[in-house]
């Protein structure tokens, strides 16, 4: 090769060098930061805007370009926004999970459209990872728009569900009382507990919520169980009086509680099954998610089970035994520590159901439980204390009270449990032993 040739090939090569580098050098620019798309939100509330008119007899929708949405937090500060596109979507992304009020800016309307009547503002709970549809519509409403008694049907149905969800965790709570004499001020940190343990196994294991829930199940049972073993019995053996033991139970539930906001944090999230289900199932006037469907059925199943076990299995009666006199049944063969621990360990499994059931119906916590803890003492009480059926009659009253509340005075969800105290104090002054109690001496 000629001296002439070897400079042709090097100048080729070295051309050849540039052209990549400089392919290389736009690469790197068209991937700057300034043109990369950004990763799709957390949790976001998106949903579109649409004006609906009648055309020669027929419903015609079409998408509204350029108005404003507007979220609200709790405290009606204005936290995000966001214009429709050509197609009359929007997208707002949402930091915090939390309750939100998602309105209209109506000065942003074309001026020949308004908003539906009652349209134009609607609550949206957001949890994590969560996106939530909140869709409007302009124009003159064609729907048929329900009055106050035609929603009753879809509040009592509201409520049944919010019941059985109570009378799941209650009843546990109604056997440890009946059995120790313990008011468990703790007890709502195992509820908390089983959504947790679920949430751990959906979310970060990967198990579908088939395999996580029974395996929630299995650890609050197993944490029931540590609980009577590690420190109720011994509190009870050492002569500790109730008053005592339920002092400590607020301490032990106030440290359980803060460790779970330590470990999780304070935000509000969801499974990662069954949670988006935009299908009801329609029964008349009132409809219903298929999960909350399934819980309520399965609710009732367990229910009925632990009802049966507790009538016709020989421990059963042995601790209806251990309910009804424990000085009696032990005099009589009973081994009264055996039923207790068998009562923490069914109470621990009760708690976990009703916490992975209230988890998908509302999303999970650090204080779901506490929340849920007011619910449970009220029907216990209403119910009758240490009944465990009174506890259940307890909680369908307590249930569906709370959702009437939000019937008979509308926009109010941080007094929904008004009705519930309401009912509560109502039915004592009338029946003070609760509907299922017995009348005992005093004195």
């Amino acid at each position: 090769m000629t001296g002439h040739q070897v400079t042709a090939v090097r100048a080729s090569r070295a051309a050849l060098l540039v052209m990549m580098m400089a392919i290389g050098v736009g690469a790197l620019l068209s991937a700057s930061p300034t043109s990369a798309q950004e990763p799709p939100p957390l949790q976001s509330i998106g949903g579109r805007v649409q004006n609906r008119f009648v055309e020669e007899g027929e419903r015609v929708t079409e998408p509204v370009v350029g108005v404003r949405i507007i979220v609200l937090d709790e405290a009606g500060t204005e936290v995000a926004s966001a214009e429709t596109d050509d197609e009359g979507r929007y997208l707002v992304a949402i930091e915090t999970p939390g309750t939100y009020t998602v309105r209209i800016d109506e000065s942003s309307l074309p001026d020949d459209l308004t908003v539906e009547e009652g349209g134009g503002e609607q609550e949206a709970v957001v949890a994590g990872n969560q996106r939530v549809t909140r869709a409007f519509f302009l124009g003159t409403d064609t729907r048929d728009i329900r009055g106050k008694w035609s929603l009753l049907p879809q509040t009592l149905a509201n409520g049944v569900k919010l019941a059985m969800i109570i009378a799941i965790t209650s009843v546990g709570l109604s056997l440890i009382y009946g059995t120790t004499g313990l008011s468990n001020f703790a007890h709502g940190e195992m509820v908390t507990f089983g959504a947790l343990i679920a949430f751990y196994f959906n979310r970060e294991v990967g198990l579908n919520m088939l395999l996580a829930a029974p395996l929630a199940v299995i650890a609050t049972a197993a944490a029931g169980s540590a609980q009577e073993l590690g420190l109720w019995r011994r509190l009870r053996h050492s002569g500790t009086s109730l008053t005592s033991m339920m002092i400590v139970s607020i301490g032990f539930a106030l440290a359980v509680r803060y460790v779970f906001l330590f470990v999780y944090g304070a935000g509000q999230d969801a499974y990662s099954d069954f949670t988006l289900q935009t299908d009801p199932i329609s029964l008349g006037s009132i409809d219903l998610a298929p999960r909350s469907v399934w819980i309520i059925v399965l609710s009732t199943l367990v229910i009925v089970g632990v009802a049966l076990f507790l009538l016709r299995a020989r421990f059963g009666k042995a601790i209806r035994a251990v309910s009804d006199n424990p000085e009696l049944a032990s005099s009589t063969g009973i081994d009264t520590d055996r039923v207790v621990l068998v009562v923490w360990t069914l109470g621990g499994a009760l708690a976990g159901i009703g916490g992975v059931f209230y988890g998908l119906e509302y999303g999970v916590k650090w204080d779901m439980g506490f929340t849920l803890l007011l619910l449970m003492f009220a029907a216990i009480t209403l119910g009758g204390l240490g009944n465990p059926f009174g506890a259940l009659a307890g909680s369908l009253v307590v249930g569906i009270f709370v959702e009437l509340w939000t019937w008979v005075v509308p926009n109010a969800n941080d007094l929904k449990t008004v009705g519930a105290l309401f009912a509560l104090i109502l039915i004592l002054l009338i029946r003070p032993q609760g509907l299922l109690g017995r009348k005992e001496r005093v004195g």
